[in-house]
């Protein structure tokens, strides 16, 4: 559903003067106090046009120094507003505060909008021309201008102008990828700060290609119809910044079990080993989860034949929409695809009795809200290959009316129909061996 704020009751309270607030006057205002207000917070030092010198370096387009920039305050500038920092409360009651870019290029440590202004300074120093941006947060409410208060405007984040046009970037989220913003301030109006015109302006949305999970498995299957082999899930954008996350104060153990969690949830049989999580605070590589895994009872068994679902990734996922009608409208954070590629040896002595591959999804029936392939063959006749490709919601927008749950709900059933299907293996009859 909707950010909780969009479908609840609730009174927001606050002190002003006694004046009626005229709205396009009142955001001018702010947007021009804000930008005198941050104005030293990204100064231009003799020490941050040396710095920037040698991380641009030999790169030339604008893009290239840009990528430069926001890698080096990702990478080399510690975030001391991040939980998984290793400081204690303590510890961070004791830094000295910023006052200026050249005080975190310093100290080589700084709070998420220390590390924000060093970005926009770096950026000025390399030519371009950077401001303070403020937007909304979609994961709490989707913001309206109508609503005259600076507090609903809860996100931050730094505008550069390329070429003609503004781009945005929020070096503070370390794992946020370069050429994205956070889901939350995705397809937002946005104030950029200005001293005499603050701009409104919408921010872009990241297409479900640059959040992806990369999933493959190389498998046997056994003739009680057991699954055993090895998991490897590389995650990207929205999706790798969630996991890391959710994992980059937990402890390894900790780790290990979220994901033994997880598989357990789809398959309770699973057995796993030789577990890896990978990359889990690295700002670059993506989240990744390797694993050995054996699911007893994977495939069922039928006198000579054998049932399996050769989609192990989608084995055991509930379908999504199961209420027969809707009171609030749908809501997907962010657009995502999936790539899965899956190998399963037989077991000796069987052969395949029924290979088919599902159908594709027309467009007319997704309105290019999903796109969902299946391929499935045979190498050697030995080894089930499959192949699946699935995005969901770009260049869609991502809230429908409940009016609109029936055909969603429908496509979501065609597309767990398809993850669902099934193959049959069969047992060769034996040979009569002559004397």
């Amino acid at each position: 559903m909707p950010p909780e704020d969009e479908v609840r009751a609730w009174m927001f309270l606050y002190s002003t003067e006694d004046v009626k607030l005229e709205t396009e006057k009142y955001w001018k205002d702010y947007g021009k106090s804000v930008f005198a207000a941050i104005r030293d917070e990204m100064k231009v030092s003799g020490e941050v046009k040396t710095a920037v010198a040698g991380i641009v370096g030999d790169a030339s387009t604008p893009e290239e120094k840009l990528h430069r920039i926001y890698d080096f305050c990702r990478l080399k500038i510690k975030n001391t507003s991040d939980d998984a920092s290793g400081l204690s409360l303590d510890e961070k009651s004791k830094l000295k505060e910023n006052k200026s870019p050249a005080d975190t290029l310093k100290n080589g440590r700084g709070t998420g909008g220390n590390i924000d202004m060093l970005f926009a300074a770096l950026a000025k120093a390399a030519g371009f021309d950077a401001r303070l941006a403020l937007s909304g947060n979609r994961a709490d409410m989707l913001f309206d201008r109508s609503l005259v208060n600076s507090t609903f405007l809860g996100s931050s984040f730094i505008a550069v102008m390329v070429g003609d046009k503004w781009e945005f970037f929020s070096p503070a989220e370390m794992y946020t990828p370069f050429g994205m913003l956070g889901w939350p301030e995705e397809a937002q109006e946005a104030l950029i700060t200005d001293p005499k015109d603050p701009i409104w302006t919408k921010t872009g949305q990241a297409p479900a290609e640059k959040s992806v999970a990369k999933r493959s498995g190389k498998f046997r299957l056994l003739e009680d119809g057991t699954l055993e082999g090895d998991v490897r899930i590389e995650y990207t954008g929205h999706l790798d910044y969630e996991k890391k996350e959710f994992n980059d104060d937990d402890s390894p153990a900790q780790r290990e079990e979220t994901l033994r969690d997880m598989v357990k949830a789809q398959m309770s049989t699973a057995e796993l080993s030789d577990m890896r999580i990978e990359n889990v605070t690295d700002p670059l590589k993506p989240f990744t989860y390797a694993y050995h895994v054996r699911v007893p009872g994977y495939a069922q068994r039928t006198g000579k034949r054998l049932f399996i679902q050769p989609e192990y990734f989608e084995h055991g996922v509930p379908i999504v929409f199961t209420a027969s009608d809707r009171k609030q409208s749908i809501y997907f954070n962010y657009a995502w695809s999936e790539d899965d590629d899956i190998e399963i040896a037989f077991p000796s002595g069987y052969a395949l009795d029924n290979a088919d591959a599902p159908a594709p999804i027309p467009p007319e029936t997704t309105q290019q809200l999903v796109g969902q392939s299946m391929k499935i063959a045979v190498a050697d006749g030995r080894t089930l290959l499959v192949r699946r490709k699935l995005f969901f919601g770009w260049p869609q927008p991502l809230m429908f009316a409940a009016k609109s749950y029936d055909p969603i709900k429908e496509l979501f059933e065609l597309v767990h129909q398809h993850d669902n299907h099934t193959i049959t293996l069969k047992q060769a009859a034996a040979t009569a061996v002559r004397n």
